[in-house]
């Protein structure tokens, strides 16, 4: 019997009386998410302090780690500590149905496969509580009970069923989600928390202040590795004329200079500038200058 079913037994029988509305049509689901992993060992152990401000005391611990394994026994045995069994961190970018199109997934601390099948089967962000967790940096605590009632307004069709029955029988039934965005890139980062118990009473507000403090640790230095893979792309998609403009503003050029040099107008400088501010997600030309001169040096 599945998980489901035993959650409807147990509704009060006057639900049965009740009138049914329709569900909602479902959002269009995307035939792919695409998944782009990322390891511990390719996440610096602590990112600079003019990209993620003030580093959290677990985040300088991290910090001082010898090599990647040694910062996941410690991330894993925190996590033991709190109670939890599960950690994800997903940086994800949303199409125009609000469904994950990409997703930048930390591998080492994830207990089954069931969260980058969520992201690639379109449920994760099907329930409000992540939904919400999503949209939002307040944290949501979430079980296995708030999770079915709420995806039944939207209805839960067997593969939904089957993934639920899979979080449960994982050990991950309970838990704590919420997230942060990621400066000058188009996506957040969600953190996921989970653990055994079938109810959320556990997690405490000491539970969920130490959850907090642990993925604002792990946020500080995944972010930095995303922007950097980000700016990495953007020079990719850079016309041939767009990188010559943006090595010159790198070197302190002015506008008219760097017209002259390409032998094209001012008028053509300002516009290709307005484009590379956008594309690069800075506000000024200082800012430009600084995120390309990083591009560069990576």
């Amino acid at each position: 019997m599945s998980y489901i079913d035993v959650v409807d037994e147990r509704e009060d029988l006057q639900r049965a009386w009740a009138p049914v509305s329709p569900p909602a049509p479902p959002l269009k689901p995307r035939t792919h998410c695409e998944i782009r992993y990322i390891d511990e060992m390719d996440v610096p152990p602590l990112a600079r302090a003019e990209e993620t401000g003030d580093a959290t005391f677990i985040a300088a611990e991290l910090a001082a780690a010898r090599s990647a394994d040694e910062r996941i026994r410690m991330i894993r045995g925190i996590l033991n500590i709190i109670g939890f069994s599960g950690l994800g961190y997903a940086a994800l970018k949303l199409d125009e149905y609000k469904q994950p199109e990409y997703a930048y997934l930390l591998r080492d601390y994830l207990s089954t496969d069931l969260l980058p099948r969520s992201l690639e089967g379109g449920y994760l962000l099907r329930d409000p509580h992540m939904r919400r967790a999503f949209e939002s940096s307040r944290p949501h605590v979430w079980d296995m009970r708030s999770l079915v009632n709420a995806s039944r307004k939207t209805g839960i069709d067997p593969p939904l069923r089957r993934f639920f029955d899979g979080m449960l029988e994982s050990g991950l039934a309970s838990g704590l989600a919420f997230s942060l965005p990621i400066a000058r890139t188009p996506l957040r980062a969600l953190i996921l928390f989970a653990g055994p118990p079938e109810h959320c009473e556990w997690i405490t507000d000491s539970v969920i202040a130490q959850a907090l403090g642990l993925g604002l640790s792990l946020h500080q230095r995944c972010a930095a590795h995303v922007q950097a893979i980000c700016r990495q792309d953007c020079a990719g998609g850079l016309s041939q004329l767009q990188q010559r403009i943006l090595g010159a503003v790198v070197v302190g050029m002015s506008d008219k200079a760097i017209a002259a040099r390409l032998n094209t107008t001012v008028h053509n400088v300002d516009y290709h500038l307005r484009q590379l501010r956008e594309k690069f997600g800075a506000r000024n030309r200082s800012q430009l200058a600084y995120l390309a001169g990083k591009m560069q040096a990576v």
